[in-house]
């Protein structure tokens, strides 16, 4: 039996290690995008969708009034997912006497969910982009003049964008900006070496016409999430080699971690649930790969410690996972200016073992709550 886990761990480390490799070379052979903001001229629909984001919505309305692109091709749509808070007023005060062209769009029912508020902003909406973000982020004045000129010269029907943590104070919080830097660094990745496994939701931008194309979020709407990852998917085999990433620092999107590590795993739950429904081969594949490698790990730290024993297969295969982990994390924290979170990266990569053993384990049959819902 010992011989067959070591074989297992052996085989599915070997995985890791190569695909982990194969996306931080694909990372590093892609240059920087340097924008050109001369002559745009395509409007763009900024749509962001909320829930209860009173204390949040004023200040991602901010970032937008102060983009550097044309007002007169801008128009901001606050999508709101049935708040029951004072979004609206928020909202609509920080707009009022702003010379954008906006809308306030309500889903009134309670069991709507984001994608049913992002498909309703949608539906009323004219502009030729759309880009979307959330309503606890804050974008740079960049953002939107980087990603049009990104489009109007490559055409993409589809740009993702990074996205990055800020004022992380304690371990939690400084696990997680380390996670999503390098979860920012796969998604580039991947579409790069055209095999795009994933995106965040907070910063991607898709033309109207090809959201129309794909359906939407028609055979995608069974789980809330997947307004991100999900319709890349469908974008992906609807317009192959047509998505694009925008690695540029005037992209990113900054936003605050889960205060807490029970809604941090709250949260973590909720991003796998997607990936049940995505069809996605290699999605699953490396998924498969992520889960049992990690959770190998695990089981192998608890034989460790409870017989005082040292396998030295695991050894082995644990200093493999700390060392491409460790390349991956240093171009990450290299793009987002946080090498400083390196001092942390052992306890995170120990942390990483057991909660990616955890959620795996659990998420297919564990509820989460989000927003104020239960799912």
């Amino acid at each position: 039996m010992l011989d067959f886990l070591n074989y297992t761990l052996i085989v599915f480390s070997f995985f890791y290690c190569t695909y982990i490799l194969w996306q931080i070379i694909s990372w590093l052979a892609a240059p920087s995008y340097t924008a050109t903001t001369q002559g745009l001229h395509t409007k763009v629909s900024i749509i962001i969708p909320c829930r209860n984001e009173e204390k949040n919505i004023g200040n991602c309305l901010q970032a937008i009034l102060k983009q550097d692109y044309s007002s007169s091709l801008i128009e901001i749509i606050v999508a709101d997912d049935y708040s029951e808070d004072n979004t609206k007023e928020v909202a609509e005060r920080t707009l009022l006497n702003s010379n954008y062209s906006w809308k306030y769009v309500k889903v009134e029912y309670s069991f709507s969910n984001k994608k049913k508020a992002i498909e309703a902003a949608i539906l009323c909406s004219s502009g030729e982009l759309i880009l979307v973000t959330d309503a606890d982020c804050i974008a740079q004045e960049k953002w939107i003049s980087t990603i049009v000129s990104m489009y109007e010269q490559h055409h993409y029907q589809m740009i993702c964008g990074p996205v990055s943590l800020i004022r992380e104070e304690t371990i939690c919080e400084k696990y997680q900006s380390l996670e999503v830097a390098g979860l920012s660094v796969l998604a580039g990745a991947g579409i790069f070496s055209n095999n795009p496994l994933l995106c965040n939701g907070a910063n991607i931008a898709y033309t109207r016409k090809a959201f129309d194309a794909v359906g939407g979020f028609k055979n995608i709407d069974s789980t809330p999430s997947g307004d991100d990852t999900l319709l890349l998917f469908k974008m992906r085999k609807q317009f192959p080699g047509q998505i694009g990433f925008a690695k540029s620092k005037n992209t990113i999107i900054y936003t605050q971690a889960q205060p807490s590590w029970h809604q941090f795993i709250q949260q973590r739950i909720r991003w796998a649930s997607k990936g049940f429904t995505s069809q996605n081969t290699l999605n699953s594949l490396v998924s498969l790969v992520v889960f049992v490698t990690n959770f190998l790990l695990f089981m192998y730290m608890l034989s460790s410690l409870v017989y005082f024993s040292i396998n030295w297969v695991f050894i082995t295969c644990l200093f493999l996972k700390f060392t491409i982990d460790f390349l991956l994390l240093t171009c990450a924290t290299e793009f987002f200016d946080k090498k400083r979170l390196l001092l942390y990266f052992i306890i995170c990569e120990f942390i990483t073992i057991v909660y990616v053993s955890w959620v795996g384990l659990t998420a297919s049959f564990t509820g989460y709550s989000w927003k104020g819902r239960d799912y």
